[in-house]
This record gives structure tokens, C-alpha cells and sequence, in this order.
């Protein structure tokens, strides 16, 4: 099998070179009929003029000349168009990605699996180099991700696959992220996960900015129809929710008003039996799990999971209100949406994943 590997650039001139000759090595050191195909979006470093060059000597690399910064996943399709390799691979130009991986994903694939995808959220799998800012963003932006797939790092810009899975025609992913775009409207049957160790950049800028993070969220919206299941054990969810805050408030009031049970304690009791049967009712109705199935175990995943949404809530609920001085019946409806999808999202990705 033939590997193209697709490697998106932008103002890449410190980076650019050593990690081809780094790739070039690997193809000779495991035997691998490899090529590098170049995409540049008109770099003003003459990222793509260094290229240019290196073709004269190697010629198993191509490079396409963008006329702007068109962005990252528009180029890796670009590259997977003018791709002649069975596998497709993709990875970035600022040496985050290791190359000593390339020829363990490559073989994951050569041994029947569909896609191998590099995983720095698996065990083995880290990031070096990036602060707290950072981490949090990007495993904010994985845990949404989780919503769609099974995959633990969906986020990942370091992946192969089948070319024969590829259809151009579905795939329209804007921003810098298009893995997810793939595992959502491709039918991957086989999914390796490889762990590897990210490294920041320590040459070049990053290109990441908060234009990105909005694109991201509008592909999320986009991708719902592909998931229809997903809007149903939403709807499902938010039903369940709506029955158990009912009961919540009926046995409150009755313990309270009819067996005078300090209102305290009637609310702890409320609380424990309403999350019970919301749990068995989400276990067996909106997630459609058998009741044996880890049912002590996923019932205090979902009581915890359940005690960090009422913790959001209260937390936003006195941040809207105090801070920002908002009348504290809209904080209140902002903290219980919020609290709402955190629910739901834990639950789905934590208490009663596969």
C-alpha cells in the first residue's frame, strides 16, 4: 500500500524542512512507498518556496500553491484530492506530532484497520508544552466531540485512513478540525487509537485564535443530523428531567406539610429518590441500556455527575446574580440550561458510555 501523508502549512519556514527530511528518513528506515504532499496557504515566510526547492532533489514530494489562508481543513482536503496513495494520512507542520509514529499507525492500517488515529488522551498518550489555558479549551472542545463519537481524542490533527472510505462530497469541515467531520459522516468499521506524546511548537506562531473555536461550534449544530439518536436521547433526557423535578417537589412538599420532616432534610430526601428513578428511567429509556448492566456502579456515576451539574448551577446561579447583577429568575434559567447540558453530556460520554 501507498501512503500519501497530507501536511497543511502556514508561515512554516523554521519547521518546514527538518520535518520533511524526518518523514523521508522514516519512509527509507520502514520501507514505506510514501509521499509528502505539501499544502500552502501563500505563506509569507516562503514556507512553500523552501518546497519548491527540496522537489528538485526528492521526487515524492508535491506542493499546491494557495492564493490566501484558506485554513487548515480545506487544505487536507486539497491534499487528499491530488492524493495517488491507498492510505491517507494527515499531521501537522510544527513537529507536534512525532514522525517515529508514523510507521505504527501506517502498519495498524496495512493489518486491516480502517483508520489508526494518534491519541494523546489514551494511556501513553500526553501533552507537553501547553498551559493550563489551553488544556482546558481543548478538552472542552474534546469532551463535545465525545457527544458524536467513541473515539477519545476526536480532536486529534493526526490520523490515517482508507482512501476508499473518502467521499469528497460529504466532507465540508471549516476551521482547524476535520477528524471529527470524518468519524461523523464516514463509515469507519475499525478504529485504532495509537497513544503518543504532543509537543507544543517551539518554533513559529500558533495559528489557533477564537475564530476557530466559533467554527467548531458551528460544525457541532451541523453534525446533529448525522446523530439523530442523539437528539432523541436529548429530548428523552429533558423529559426524564421535567417527571423527576415534579417528584422532587411533590415529596418535598409532602414531607414537609404532612409529616413535618424538617424542610432541610425532606429537600436531601426529595433529591435522592427523584435522581434514582431519573436514573433507571435514562438507563433503560433514553440510553437504552440493560438494567443489570454495571447498574451499582453507573447509578454513583450518575449521582456524581448529577451533584457537579447542581454545583454549576449554584455556582452560575450566584456569579449572574452577585457579579453580574442579573434579576436572579433569569440566572437561575441561564445556570439550570447550563447545568442541563452538563448533565447530559456527562451522563452520555461517563455514565452510560459503551
Amino acid at each position: 500500500m501507498k501512503l500519501s501523508l497530507v501536511i497543511p502549512t502556514y508561515n512554516e519556514k523554521e519547521n518546514i524542512e527538518n520535518l520533511i527530511l524526518e518523514i523521508l528518513s522514516n519512509f527509507d528506515k520502514n520501507k514505506i512507498n510514501g509521499e509528502i504532499i505539501i499544502v500552502d496557504d501563500n505563506s509569507e515566510d516562503q514556507t512553500g518556496v523552501i518546497v519548491e526547492n527540496m522537489k528538485e532533489k526528492y521526487n515524492n514530494i508535491y506542493v499546491i500553491h494557495r492564493d490566501g489562508k484558506l485554513g487548515l481543513s480545506s487544505a487536507v482536503l486539497e491534499g487528499f484530492m491530488v492524493s495517488n496513495g491507498e492510505i491517507l494520512g494527515v499531521m501537522d507542520a510544527d513537529l507536534s506530532h512525532p514522525v517515529d509514529k508514523i510507521n505504527e499507525m501506517f502498519q495498524s492500517i496495512q493489518n486491516g484497520a480502517d483508520m489508526a488515529i494518534g491519541s494523546r488522551y489514551i494511556k501513553g498518550g500526553h501533552i507537553k508544552g501547553w498551559n493550563l489555558h489551553r488544556k482546558v479549551l481543548s478538552k472542552g472542545a474534546t469532551l463535545l466531540a465525545r457527544i458524536f463519537t467513541e473515539v477519545k481524542d476526536p480532536m486529534s490533527g493526526f490520523f490515517m485512513f482508507k482512501k476508499e472510505y473518502f467521499v469528497k462530497e460529504n466532507i465540508n469541515s471549516k476551521g482547524f478540525k476535520i477528524l471529527l467531520e470524518l468519524l461523523v459522516k464516514l463509515n469507519y468499521k475499525q478504529i485504532v487509537e495509537i497513544p503518543y506524546v504532543f509537543i507544543n511548537r517551539t518554533k513559529g506562531k500558533s495559528k489557533a485564535n477564537t475564530g476557530e473555536i466559533i467554527y467548531y461550534l458551528e460544525n457541532l449544530i451541523k453534525y446533529l443530523p448525522y446523530k439523530k439518536e442523539i437528539i432523541l436521547q436529548f429530548i428523552r433526557f429533558a423529559f426524564v428531567g421535567i417527571i423527576g423535578t415534579l417528584l422532587n417537589i411533590i415529596i418535598l412538599y409532602i414531607l414537609t406539610e404532612y409529616y413535618q420532616v424538617y424542610y432541610v432534610l425532606s429537600a436531601i430526601i426529595s433529591f435522592v429518590i427523584a435522581i434514582t428513578l431519573n436514573y433507571f428511567l435514562n438507563k433503560m429509556w433514553t440510553f437504552r441500556e440493560l438494567i443489570g448492566n454495571s447498574i451499582v456502579n453507573k447509578y454513583f456515576k450518575f449521582f456524581a455527575v448529577g451533584l457537579i451539574a447542581l454545583s454549576v448551577n449554584v455556582f452560575f446561579l450566584y456569579i449572574l446574580t452577585e457579579v453580574f447583577k442579573f434579576y436572579y429568575i433569569i440566572s437561575q434559567i441561564v445556570a439550570i440550561s447550563l447545568s442541563f447540558f452538563i448533565n447530559f453530556i456527562g451522563n452520555k460520554i461517563w455514565t452510560f458510555s459503551k
